[in-house]
């Protein structure tokens, strides 16, 4: 597939992606182009549930929207409400997200696995007065909400007492001749609300805008691409995921299950799946698992990744895996959205050029923009709409300018041919007798190694040196490969000395992740330390 052009204006040291394109007007309702279309393929099947073989047509879906949109304009609900979501995939989820894009009306959606404490705090930073969530988290999401005590309806795991969504998705007399409501703001008008990683502190509330999620003509995706995610609406790819599945009319595997390889493989060879959204470390689980083959994913077209590090040696191995697909690369923020996108792996781990209508600069730590091959934060600018962290107008200045540019975090660089490439996270670099050194760096070399399925570097604090490197390692199954072998490794790779692991290696079972899957350095760190020091 051929790669995104990209300009690079020597004078202010920018890079651009093309101009963007849509085929719908800036303004136009997502909700009402969701309403038109499925309109247009009532009977072709929407979503097929795993577990017990349900097809869900597009009618149907619609249908059901339907009616909990009107539920919600007899209840008053506008722009200016919030609905709260605290659910993973059920049969209703997507007509429950339809219904509040069709009524104007934004929803709210912490991850269901977080803590109460996190779900308190950022439940209460937009207070929904009607909250949709799974049976089997309602008394910790009914705890975390007391303080205003908001209407609760169950999607799955009904309980006794409280209403369940089906109690909104009888037959109205007026369905027939219902409309979607207009979009009271415009195109820039907030229609969800995800929260932020969380990976420095808790997670803030980020407004997604009605333009953002509309998407983008695509000659990986059409009506009839069979495709799976694991996400739901609490994370961007689910969001994203949806909006496809809505828009374009493709066909999505439902599966409630957790990610694991073998059950990956199991969907694979059963619905001869298409389109693929991975995290990275999902890619370096399954390089590992022996019931992963060529065979089992050759109806793969294509897989998109993105939120993580990914090393050159390990999308070499999971190409191999997947000869048919095309490994697409994606970086994106929540807050911003796509940036770049890079296909293929004839150049290594980059995250490709500059997405449409994206320009982006490498800043130094004097405020310079940098030029080719030279190493600084990436800023980028969409020209796209964002209304910020919700509530909070303090963070949203930290992390877009006055002029609009987004302060990523991400250090990377821009190669001479105008491919980006990411370092690390700015705050995740580290230093050994005062020379700097990124985590990413090694992790990389040790995922060469077959008998790694996961790894996390860590720095250990030392009076003498600053940081020491340690790894935290998953083995692969039936793997016996020692620490030392992984030492040894690291050393005949990279000479400097600031890049050997010092601190050595310890052995764990799983690499802490967020409940987005987004691998969390300090929790890892202090694993690494206590393991540490029961050995010694």
């Amino acid at each position: 597939m051929p790669q995104i052009p990209v300009t690079f204006c020597e004078k202010e040291r920018i890079w651009s992606g093309p101009p963007e394109s849509s085929i719908f007007h800036e303004d136009a309702s997502l909700g009402r182009i969701i309403f038109n279309n499925m309109k247009n393929w009532p009977n072709n099947v929407c979503q097929i549930w795993d577990s017990n073989g349900e097809e869900v047509t597009f009618g149907q879906v619609l249908t059901w929207a339907i009616r909990i949109a009107q539920f919600f304009k007899k209840r008053g609900l506008t722009q200016k409400d919030v609905v709260g979501i605290a659910a993973e995939n059920s049969k209703y989820l997507m007509s429950l997200g339809v219904a509040c894009m069709m009524n104007g009306t934004p929803f709210h959606s912490p991850h269901q696995m977080l803590g109460e404490e996190t779900v308190r705090h950022e439940l209460s930073i937009t207070k929904p007065g009607l909250i949709f969530c799974d049976g089997n988290v309602y008394g910790k999401v009914h705890s975390a909400t007391s303080e205003w005590q908001p209407e609760f309806f169950t999607l799955t795991d009904h309980l006794e007492g409280v209403p369940s969504i089906e109690t909104l998705l009888e037959p109205t007399s007026t369905e027939d001749s219902y409309q979607p409501e207009p979009l009271r703001e415009g195109g820039g008008q907030t229609v969800a609300i995800l929260c932020s990683s969380g990976t420095t502190g808790l997670p803030k509330a980020v407004c997604i805008s009605n333009c953002r999620l509309i998407p983008t003509p695509s000659n990986i995706i059409n009506s009839e691409t069979i495709y799976f995610a694991f996400t739901a609406l609490h994370w961007i790819s689910g969001l994203l995921s949806f909006a496809h599945n809505a828009v374009l009319g493709l066909t999505r595997i439902m599966s409630t299950d957790p990610f694991n390889p073998e059950n990956l493989v199991r969907l694979l060879k059963k619905y001869k799946i298409e389109v693929l959204s991975l995290m990275p470390r999902h890619i370096n689980v399954l390089i590992t698992c022996p019931e992963a083959t060529p065979e089992a994913f050759s109806s793969l077209r294509a897989v998109i990744f993105g939120g993580g590090f990914t090393a050159s040696s390990t999308l070499e191995r999971f190409q191999r895996l997947c000869p048919n697909a095309e490994l697409v690369h994606s970086f994106a923020m929540t807050e911003a959205g796509q940036l770049a996108l890079g296909y293929g792996i004839e150049n290594g781990n980059s995250v490709g050029r500059p997405y449409p209508g994206v320009k982006i600069r490498i800043v130094g730590d004097n405020g310079e923009n940098r030029r080719h091959n030279q190493m600084g934060e990436i800023y980028a600018l969409t020209g796209r709409v964002w209304n910020g962290y919700y509530g909070n107008p303090k963070a949203t200045e930290s992390l877009q300018d006055a002029e609009g540019w987004f302060h990523t975090g991400d250090l990377g660089y821009f190669n001479e041919q105008n491919l980006l490439y990411l370092v690390d996270r700015c705050k995740d670099n580290l230093k050994y007798q005062s020379i700097h050194y990124w985590p990413s760096e090694i992790e990389s070399v040790i995922s060469e190694l077959n008998e790694v399925q996961e790894v996390c570097v860590v720095g250990i604090p030392n009076e003498v040196t600053d940081d020491d490197a340690g790894a935290l390692v998953v083995r692969s199954k039936g793997s016996a490969i020692s620490a030392q072998e992984i030492v040894d490794h690291v050393a005949s790779r990279l000479t400097t000395v600031h890049q050997q692991l010092h601190a050595g290696v310890q052995f764990t079972d799983s690499i802490p992740v967020n409940a987005n899957g987004k691998m969390l350095r300090r929790a890892a760190r202090d694993l690494f330390m206590a393991k540490k020091a029961n050995t010694e």
